[in-house]
């Protein structure tokens, strides 16, 4: 064989591997674009919470305020020592 027909064999070689990976990477994204929808689509609504709900300890949930002045000074207590560390 001549060396011509050696590099045109590896270079037609390497189109048809890029060309595969390229593909099998088109078709993940796709697919993987496919699941998100159809899991957004069924998946359910979360609930609504209301503004008084409180978790069983007796804790407020995430993002409602807290107004017992002893819990705000240890969790700013507990920031500041966080912050000299």
């Amino acid at each position: 064989m001549l060396e011509s027909e050696i590099v045109t064999q590896g270079v037609s070689l390497m189109q048809f591997g890029m060309g595969t990976v390229f593909l099998f990477l088109a078709l993940l994204v796709l697919m993987t674009k496919l699941m998100s929808l159809l899991v957004a689509r069924f998946e359910p609504k979360p609930a609504e919470l209301s503004s008084s709900a409180v978790v069983s300890t007796g804790t407020p949930l995430a993002g409602q305020p807290v107004e017992d002045p002893e819990v705000l000074a240890v969790i700013a207590a507990a920031i500041q020592a966080h912050r000299n560390r």
